[in-house]
């Protein structure tokens, strides 16, 4: 059966309509389906932007891996059918799509249209000729992201982002082929025009500038004629003009009008600003001639529980997010994002470093680099610059990211010729053929900065990622962590001292004992938890350092995949680096930059103010954050004194030890001594109430419109509780459904999309509604059983509800509560709830919700000694980690449990010739020599040892590395290192038996 889409009559002369609705999907690869007669009856219908990955489940069998988030991956197929109208013959018709992941085909009519494999790249197709012998046109795209892991980070699956049908006249201004770039008031522009075959007696390219208010400011006309060069070049001088900038991005609207023979074939316009960029070595950036500090961020595509596909109302919510946070610049790591990015960077004022590739090689066993660079990297940089490059937003291209080779040369020429306004960097890559040293981890290294002008070789210097510092919103440690250890010779990191002589808090997110592997650790909120350098001096040296043009620091926002890394991989599904979290909700880190990067005046305190387990007495480090002269603490209305906020990077924070006990703490802001901020919060009791806000614009009248409700947990007085973990479950009512629902933890691993609950993570919880309809009322019912769920305080439990307006009129239902407490499923007969009340260790608490007479909700909360997070003296290991052989690849060998004193959840066994283990091995610290430590176990009878074949990148360090006899076998385990050098970005390690002995592979450490 095939569905008929009337896109309806388009007139005038030029258009570009959005292609986005009612499109058929199937997740799976099916034959024929590119065919007209194809009968996709059964097909689910829906709009695009979308991602299928984000609608599955997580599984940790899933092929993404740890690397890309443990999502489905797979084929998928879309199609569309529509009415061609009358109107489109005789016209140029193209089908644009902003963006499919990845290796897409596209097909009109069974007539394929082509291929393109890399995922991030927009692309259109000319189907002129179809749509002149056709009344209908069936469109068929087959997604394959089959092959996994197809990059080192969550991708997303399909077309991600918007489609159009672009229409034209034959004689018209191609798609993307207007480049219009400012030297002070001067507008240059090259103009391509598209007239093959088209006669006439005269033609005139009528260029113009247009304000904000509609007037054309300056125009001119440029003739041209069928033998005349097809790139025009124009300059026009704007008389005073407004320049693009961070305070006021003003855009102008450049207006093409091509004529031919007094006809106007073709309007194009393209909005752009008015500004001058510089790179100096010694100063680093400057715009319109204002010395700029990049104060940056990397950025992924993916939104958590939105996936890849995010729609533009969210994405313009985090790009000023982090606008507010005191961000003026982004990197998008590591590929470009689609093109809504770059307009909401314009109309906002925030500065772009616009990546293209990640690796120039393989880097993921089935990324673009391991099958498609050499062969697609030209035209992809070529349509890349050529969409972009008209973006005032735009400061800088990167071409890679720590990756390598001669390549490098041929890209940054590309890039120079495409577009000679804009200089070229890459993230690490090494090339001495950029333009600005762009340098990730490196640059955090204890003397990098302090000796910058020794690796400038007379370029400008970029931090490109700098500085990476881990943290869990709402988990606190007063130990200072370091991801490899300290002091660790390789990565040279600077001191950072313990906040406490010992560890304070002992909350945790599970046991010990029940961690897969060392790795799995939570990290505190204090920034105390780092690679080399806190973020407090990344900051003060950004500030203080000229040559240091900018710093992006990994990253702004949370992101799904890079799970194992860092954080040992399930059920960690994400990385948490950023400032923000997965659930767009901000960290302590957040405010930290706010104070160092913004005027208006703020107070943040940290940690909260709700400490169970903690002995009372115990010296607590009260942090506030603030940009204000003076700042002072009050502990239940005695002040504790004030503090004026430093300069250097141990005293940005105010700290004050506060002794342990109940109570309300407030944090005064003063300029000139008069108060101009204040943050007050106290210890709340158990969680008895949930409240809903909206963060962000509210839903207006459209469909598909999308809103951001937060739930945050409260004892019965309002005060936020949080430890909160409880379980919220959603109603929509009216023309709106639930999108999406999230928390912001990394290691949830309950699917976003299908279920209308979700728990909360430290007190927060996440649900994103849409629309249904232009018009009518919409309204949620969140509904949530609440307690401890350890019963650690109080054995107190209660039911609440809450109705938020979302759209329209407001509602005020009656709603009445039925419970159970015997794990039954309740009904109208059921106990009535009235207030809070007790129940015992081991209980499941159920709830039927009742509104206005109707069965609408039914909770479930478990309460017991193994529910929710822990409360254990969980200190976690401070100790060097090692990469486990169980997680790693292996080739003729057999995974074990038993035995003694092995690390994670088993070892390796390799008793064949050939047998291997090979582990991937991220180094964001540029290359060099390091250690390669092998944990292991043999015994091998009428010989010392045994001996291993070690490679690294492909390359034999030691063809036959000898490693002697332990103890025994499988109880006693032995650490040798051996000499290797590595490469930056991505590395292999593999070990590869040489005979036929019995070998036990634990784990191997670089250091």
């Amino acid at each position: 059966m095939i569905g008929c889409h009337d896109v309806g009559d388009v007139a005038i002369t030029n258009n570009r309509i959005s292609f986005d609705k009612d499109w058929k999907f199937i997740q799976k690869d099916v034959k024929g389906a590119e065919q007209v007669g194809f009968d996709d009856g059964n097909w689910r219908i829906l709009n695009v932007p979308h991602d299928w990955s984000i609608e599955g489940e997580y599984n940790e069998q899933n092929p993404m891996g740890a690397q890309s988030g443990y999502l489905p991956a797979g084929f998928g197929w879309y199609r569309k059918t529509i009415s061609v109208p009358k109107s489109w013959k005789g016209k140029h018709i193209e089908i644009d799509f902003d963006g499919v992941f990845m290796n897409s085909t596209v097909w009109a009519n069974g007539q394929e249209l082509g291929t393109r494999p890399y995922g991030w790249i927009s692309f259109a197709y000319d189907i002129s000729e179809i749509v002149k012998k056709s009344d209908k046109i069936t469109f068929a795209v087959r997604v394959d992201n089959d092959k996994q892991p197809s990059a080192r980070w969550y991708t997303g699956s399909g077309i991600y982002a918007h489609t159009w049908i672009n229409i034209k006249n034959m004689a018209h201004i191609p798609r993307d082929g207007v480049f219009v770039y400012t030297e002070g008031n001067n507008v240059l522009v090259e103009t391509d025009i598209e007239a093959n075959d088209i006669k006439y007696k005269s033609g005139e390219l009528v260029t113009s500038i247009v304000d904000q208010n509609g007037n054309t400011i300056v125009s001119h006309i440029d003739e041209i004629n069928s033998q005349s060069q097809t790139v025009v070049k124009t300059t026009l001088a704007v008389p005073d003009p407004k320049q693009w900038s961070l305070e006021n991005p003003y855009l102008y609207i450049l207006k093409s009008e091509l004529k031919l023979d007094n006809e106007v074939v073709d309007v194009v316009q393209t909005k752009f600003g008015i500004r001058d960029i510089a790179w100096k070595a010694q100063t680093g950036f400057w715009l319109n001639g204002k010395n700029i500090k990049l104060q940056g961020v990397c950025n992924h595509q993916d939104a958590g529980a939105l996936g890849a596909a995010v729609p533009d109302k969210i994405l313009r919510f985090r790009i000023q997010q982090l606008k507010d946070m005191g961000v003026n610049a982004i990197r998008t790591a590591h590929n470009p994002q689609t093109p809504m990015f770059y307009e909401i960077c314009d109309e906002l004022g925030m500065l772009v470093m616009d990546e293209i590739f990640d690796g120039w090689k393989r880097k993921a066993k089935n990324d673009y680099g391991a099958h498609y660079f050499d062969n697609w990297w030209k035209r992809d940089l070529t349509d890349w610059i050529k969409r972009d490059r008209n973006h005032p937003s735009v400061i800088i291209y990167s071409v890679g990211n720590e990756t390598r080779g001669p390549i490098g040369k041929d890209l940054v020429a590309q890039c120079n010729h495409l577009d000679p306004t804009r200089s070229v960097t890459s993230g690490h890559s090494g090339s001495e053929f950029m333009n600005v040293l762009g340098v990730n981890g490196s640059s955090e290294k204890k003397g990098y900065i302090e000796n910058l002008s020794t690796h400038q070789k007379g370029k400008a210097f970029i931090g490109t990622e700098n500085t990476h510092t881990w943290q869990v919103r709402g988990f606190y440690r007063t130990k200072t962590w370091f991801r490899d250890g300290f002091p660790n010779k390789k990565q040279r990191p600077y001191e950072l001292p313990d906040l406490t002589e010992k560890e304070v808090f002992t909350h945790d997110w599970t046991e010990e004992s029940d961690r897969k592997n060392r790795k799995q650790i939570f990290n505190s909120s204090y920034d105390n938890a780092t690679v080399r350098v806190s973020s407090r001096l990344n900051i003060e040296q950004l500030r203080d350092i000229p040559a240091y043009a900018g710093s992006f620091r990994w990253t702004g926002h949370d992101y799904i995949g890079e799970a194992a890394y860092v954080h040992g991989g399930w059920p960690f599904r994400a990385f948490m680096g950023g400032a923000i979290d997965l659930a767009n909700f901000e960290k302590d880190l957040y405010y930290l930059y706010q104070s160092q990067w913004t005027t208006d005046p703020m107070v943040h305190i940290l940690p909260h103010w709700t400490h169970p387990k903690v002995a009372l007495g115990t010296e607590i480090p009260v942090w506030v954050y603030s940009n204000c002269d003076e700042v002072e603490l009050f502990f239940n209305n005695s002040s504790l004194g004030r503090i004026k906020p430093g300069t250097k990077w141990g005293e940005m924070q105010c700290q004050w030890m506060v002794k342990w006990q109940p109570g309300t703490i407030k944090a005064v802001g003063y300029r000139n001594n008069k108060i101009v901020a204040e943050e007050i919060i106290r210890t709340a009791n158990e969680p008895a109430k949930i409240k809903l806000s909206i963060d962000g614009k509210p839903l207006v009248d459209k469909a598909h419109d999308i809103v951001q409700v937060r739930v945050t947990s409260t004892d019965s007085t309002g005060e936020f509780y949080p430890y909160g973990e409880n379980r919220t479950y959603f109603k929509v009512i009216g023309a709106g459904a639930i999108k999406a629902l999230d928390n912001g933890s990394p290691v949830d691993v309950e699917p976003h999309v299908g279920p209308n609950h979700r728990k909360a993570f430290y007190g927060l919880t996440r649900a994103y509604i849409v629309s249904t309809n232009k018009l009518g009322d919409i309204n949620l019912l969140a509904s949530c059983i609440l307690g401890e769920k350890k019963l650690i305080t109080s054995n107190k439990v209660s039911i609440d509800t809450e109705i938020i307006n979302l759209r329209g009129n407001g509602i005020d239902p009656k709603i009445e509560i039925f419970y159970t407490t015997d794990g039954t499923l309740p009904t109208i007969n059921s106990e009535v709830y009235s207030q809070s009340f007790e129940v015992d260790l081991e209980t499941t608490v159920k709830a039927l919700i009742v509104v206005d007479g109707k069965p609408t909700q039914v909770l479930e909360e478990q309460f017991g000694e193994n529910e929710g997070f822990t409360w254990n003296d969980n200190q976690g290991d401070t100790m060097f980690i090692g990469d486990q052989a169980e997680e790693a690849t292996i080739v003729n060998a057999n995974i074990l449990t038993k035995g003694e004193k092995f690390n994670g959840k088993g070892y390796v066994s390799l008793d064949k010739i050939n047998a291997s283990v090979t582990w991937y091995q991220e180094n964001d610290g540029g290359a060099g020599a390091t250690d390669l430590h092998i944990r292991y176990s043999t015994k091998i009878d009428n010989a010392p040892g045994t001996y291993v074949k070690v490679n690294v990148n492909g390359k034999v360090v030691k063809d036959k590395f000898f490693l002697p006899n332990t103890a025994n076998i499988g109880r006693s385990w032995n650490t040798i290192k051996i000499p290797i050098l590595i490469d930056r970005g991505a590395n292999t390690i593999k070990l590869e038996t040489v005979e036929n002995k019995g070998l036990y592979l634990d784990e191997i450490l670089i250091k």
